[in-house]
C-alpha cells in the first residue's frame, strides 16, 4: 500500500525533471503530448522536413489505449475478482472502484508528461533516439540516451526503480488471481500455492533475460493483449449481459423468450457482420459502420418492446437490462444500509447495463477485427526462426490458464451467507413497483365509488382484478 504514494512522489520528481530539460532546449515534446505540434520524422539527409502521416492513427490509438487499460487497471485477468472477494459481504463497491480507475488515469497522464518531456529533449538535442516514443524503444532506447546527454543518471534510475515498483506491484496483483483461486479450489496452504505460482511464473519468464528476449516479450505482449485479453473480455460481457438469468426470464412466459431471442438476434447479428466488412472488407468506411450499429441496436430493442407485450418499464428492467439490472441493483443497493434507493441508482443501473451489455462487446469486437486484419496483411514482429514458436507457448499457456479452471469446477461453491439474497434487491424492487402499482389501482377505484361513476373495464370485473391480471 505504501508503494502507491511512494510512486506518485518519484513520478512528480521525474516530470519536473523531464519537463525541465525540454523546457530549457525549447523542445516540442510537450506540444506534441497535447496534440497541438506536428510529430517530425528522423533526418533522411534530404535537407527536408518530414512530419510523421496519422491516417488511421486514431484506430490505432484506441486498440492501444484500450489494451493498456485493460493491463494497468486489472481487468479480465482475475486481479479484481480476486482482491474484490477479500472484502465485505455488504462493503460497498462502487467508489471503490472509481476512485481505482481515477487513480489510474491520474498517473498514466502524469507520466507522459515526462516520457514526452524527455523525447522532445532529445529531438532538441538532435538525437534520433527521439523517435523510439513507445515500448521497449522508449524505456530500453530512448530514456537511457537521454540521461546519458544530459548526464543526469540518477534521476534514470529513479526512473527504473519507480517502473520497478510498478511492475512488483503489478505481478503480485497478477499472482494473487491465481493463488486465490488454487487455494479456495484445492485448499493448498497459502504460501505453497504463491511458490507454485511464482516459480512457475519465474521459469516462464526466463527466456526474456535472454539476448533477444525484449523481441519475444513484444511478440507475447502484442499477441496476449491483443487477442487473449479481448476475448476474456468477451466472454465476461457475454456472461453477465447475455447469459446471467436468461433462462429464468425466458421461463416467465412466451413473450419473455420472443423479447430475450429478438434482442440477441437483432443486435449480436449487424455487430458480428458489420465490424468484420468494416475492418476487412470497407476499412474506408468505419465510421459508417458505427451508424448503423447505432442504428441496428435501437431497431432490436424496438423489435423486443414490440415482441414483449409488456409495459415500458417491465421490459426495460426485465428485458433489456435482463443479467446486468440483478447485480447493478445488488451494487447500488450496498450505497445505502438503509436499502433506500436515490436519485442516482437508476442512471448508474443504465450505464453499468448499456456499457456492459452493449458498448464494450462491439468495442472488443472491433478490436478483435482490427488486430485480425492488421496481422494477416502485416504480421507482427519477427516472422521467421524460432521466435514466434516460441511466442505461441506463452500464448497457449495464458489460454491453458483461463480454460483448465472452467473444469476444475464440478459442483456448486459453498459461501457462508445466503448468496440468493445478496442478489435479490431486483426482485425487492419488482415487488414493491408491483404493489405500488395494486395500491394505486385500488385507490382509483375507490375514487371513482366515491364520485358515483362505473370503473372502466370487463364486465364484473374489479380494479384490483384488473391490476391483478396486467401484472400476470
Amino acid at each position: 500500500m505504501i508503494s502507491v504514494p511512494i510512486r506518485f512522489i518519484f513520478l512528480i520528481i521525474l516530470v519536473v525533471h523531464y519537463t525541465g530539460l525540454n523546457s530549457k532546449e525549447n523542445g516540442k515534446g510537450i506540444g506534441w503530448y497535447l496534440g497541438g505540434e506536428p510529430f517530425p520524422l528522423p533526418p533522411d539527409g534530404t535537407d527536408i522536413p518530414k512530419f510523421m502521416s496519422f491516417e488511421g492513427a486514431n484506430d490505432r490509438l484506441f486498440q492501444d489505449a484500450y489494451a493498456q487499460v485493460f493491463y494497468s487497471v486489472g481487468v479480465c485477468v482475475g486481479a479484481m475478482f480476486a482482491y474484490g472477494s477479500y472484502n465485505k459481504t455488504k462493503k460497498p463497491v462502487i467508489v471503490d472502484s472509481m476512485l481505482i480507475c481515477l487513480i489510474d488515469l491520474c498517473f498514466a497522464v502524469i507520466a507522459g508528461f515526462a516520457v514526452w518531456g524527455a523525447i522532445g529533449y532529445l529531438q532538441a538535442k538532435g538525437d534520433v533516439a527521439y523517435y523510439q516514443k513507445n515500448s521497449v524503444g522508449l524505456m530500453f532506447v530512448a530514456m537511457p540516451v537521454a540521461a546519458t546527454v544530459s548526464g543526469s543518471t540518477g534521476m534514470f534510475g529513479l526512473f527504473c526503480f519507480t517502473l520497478w515498483l510498478a511492475g512488483i506491484d503489478t505481478s503480485v496483483g497478477y499472482c494473487e488471481s491465481l493463488v486465490c483461486n488454487i487455494c479456495d479450489q484445492t485448499y493448498m496452504a497459502r504460501w505453497k500455492a504463491a511458490v507454485l505460482v511464482c516459480m512457475s511464473g519465474m521459469l516462464l519468464s526466463m527466456l526474456f533475460t535472454s539476448n533477444w528476449g525484449w523481441v519475444l516479450f513484444d511478440m507475447v505482449d502484442h499477441y496476449i493483449s491483443n487477442y487473449v485479453i479481448i476475448i476474456i473480455g468477451m466472454c465476461q460481457c457475454i456472461s453477465v449481459g447475455w447469459l446471467f438469468e436468461r433462462e429464468t426470464t425466458a421461463a416467465r412466459s412466451e413473450h419473455h423468450r420472443k423479447s430475450l431471442r429478438s434482442l440477441a438476434l437483432f443486435y449480436w447479428f449487424p455487430v458480428v457482420v458489420i465490424n468484420f466488412y468494416a475492418t476487412f472488407g470497407f476499412p474506408e468506411l468505419k465510421q459508417w459502420g458505427i451508424l448503423i450499429i447505432v442504428l441496428t441496436t435501437l431497431m432490436a430493442l424496438v423489435i423486443s418492446k414490440w415482441q414483449s407485450n409488456m409495459a415500458f418499464i417491465s421490459w426495460y428492467h426485465e428485458i433489456a437490462m435482463c443479467g446486468t439490472d440483478k447485480i447493478a441493483m445488488s451494487l447500488t443497493i450496498l450505497s445505502n444500509p438503509d436499502g433506500r434507493r436515490t436519485f442516482w441508482m437508476l442512471p448508474f443501473e443504465a450505464y453499468f447495463g448499456l456499457l456492459i451489455k452493449f458498448v464494450n462487446p462491439c468495442c472488443l469486437m472491433f478490436l478483435f477485427c482490427e488486430s485480425l486484419a492488421a496481422d494477416l496483411a502485416e504480421p507482427y514482429g519477427m516472422t521467421q526462426g524460432a521466435l514466434p514458436v516460441f511466442a505461441s507457448i506463452y500464448v497457449f499457456a495464458a489460454l491453458l490458464i483461463i480454460v483448465i479452471p472452467m473444469f476444475m469446477c464440478d459442483y456448486p461453491e459453498l459461501f457462508d451467507h445466503n448468496v440468493e439474497k445478496e442478489f435479490n434487491a431486483d426482485d425487492i424492487f419488482e415487488v414493491k413497483a408491483r404493489l405500488k402499482k395494486k395500491l394505486q389501482g385500488a385507490f382509483a377505484q375507490k375514487l371513482t365509488k366515491k364520485k358515483g361513476l362505473k370503473p372502466a373495464g370487463a364486465p364484473g370485473q374489479s380494479g384490483i382484478e384488473r391490476e391483478l391480471a396486467m401484472m400476470r
